[in-house]
């Protein structure tokens, strides 16, 4: 069996396996870091009747589809306008977006680099979109 060593304990583990430190990382995260506000909004009936409307509502990967043409189903709903920048905006569908877990991810990065810009951006995208004037 090939082993290797966990980057946050150093711990010898199987390799392709995951430490048991992880879910200490969890637990000290949730206590110390997490917002417990955004917590409870996004574990919120409202949030999740919400967020299972704008999924069906677009029904694919709007940023893919409109870049790309690809047609991939979505899997997260993406605050235009981030929650914790707006609160206000938690649950107003003209700033909500479906897109798949990895397209989120790369949004979130390029937030970093030039966050007006791509905020601009997918609130055109997604207006064009549903209006119906995508690709």
């Amino acid at each position: 069996m090939i082993y290797r060593h966990c980057g946050r304990c150093g711990k010898k583990i199987p390799s392709g396996s995951k430490c048991s430190c992880l879910k200490d990382r969890h637990k000290e995260y949730d206590k110390y870091s997490r917002d417990k506000e955004a917590k409870k909004f996004y574990n919120s009936a409202v949030w999740k009747h919400t967020r299972n409307y704008v999924l069906s509502l677009d029904g694919v990967d709007v940023y893919l589809y409109m870049t790309t043409g690809e047609i991939v189903a979505p899997d997260t709903v993406h605050h235009i306008i981030q929650y914790r920048d707006d609160r206000t905006l938690g649950t107003t569908i003209d700033n909500l977006m479906s897109l798949s877990h990895s397209t989120h991810s790369m949004i979130e990065k390029r937030y970093k680099e030039d966050k007006e810009k791509i905020i601009a951006e997918l609130t055109k995208m997604l207006r064009d979109f549903r209006k119906g004037r995508g690709l």
